[in-house]
């Protein structure tokens, strides 16, 4: 027996993944499948075939955009050069426009969506793992401590620019944040 109907054309899912990603980023979490199709270029239909519903689009949007923020792990041969870039690239982040509002609705997201709170859990630990070869090469150097508590490390970080960026207070200075992640404030 033949399949019934055309095969799912690549392009157009693509088209519609895209626009539900660029909504999300745009709009936050309140988009909806009549806006993506819009932004597609496609009808109605072509989006509900691709997405049973609209928190299924919403969250393979989520992933894909939490899969795209994954920037290159920086290598300039210091421990704080390296954190340099990843604090002034994530600072830079965050201060673009929208980015802090979209934050702040995808984390009360999170609140009410189990699977919400599972993408970002997944995405933020895989990002810091990812990132943790600069600390496998600072230690190797000998600018860390063979025992240091990494996700400690990272959280400090992490930690303050989530809480930050949740609140709407300004973000530090990146020099500071590396200066404090390095040094603490003791004398």
């Amino acid at each position: 027996m033949m399949a019934r109907g055309r095969k799912p054309d690549p392009a157009v899912d693509a088209r519609i993944k895209r626009a539900a990603v660029e909504l999300l980023f745009g709009k936050g979490p309140s988009f909806t499948m009549d806006e993506v199709a819009a932004a597609a270029g496609v009808g109605r239909a072509s989006v509900f075939r691709r997405y049973a519903t609209k928190r299924d689009m919403m969250l393979d949007a989520l992933r894909t955009a939490m899969d795209a923020q994954v920037t290159a792990v920086p290598d300039t041969g210091s421990l704080e050069g390296d954190l340099r870039v990843i604090v002034t690239e994530t600072l830079a982040a965050w201060n673009a426009p929208g980015i802090a509002e979209r934050t702040r609705e995808t984390f009360g997201e999170a609140g009410r969506d189990p699977a919400v709170g599972e993408i970002l859990r997944t995405a933020m630990r895989d990002r810091m793992t990812r990132s943790w070869a600069i600390y496998d090469r600072a230690i190797a150097r000998g600018e860390l401590s063979a025992d240091a508590d990494l996700w400690l490390l990272s959280d400090m970080f992490v930690g303050l620019v989530v809480y930050r960026g949740l609140i709407g207070v300004p973000q530090p200075d990146p020099s500071g944040v590396v200066r404090a992640l390095l040094h603490g404030f003791a004398r």
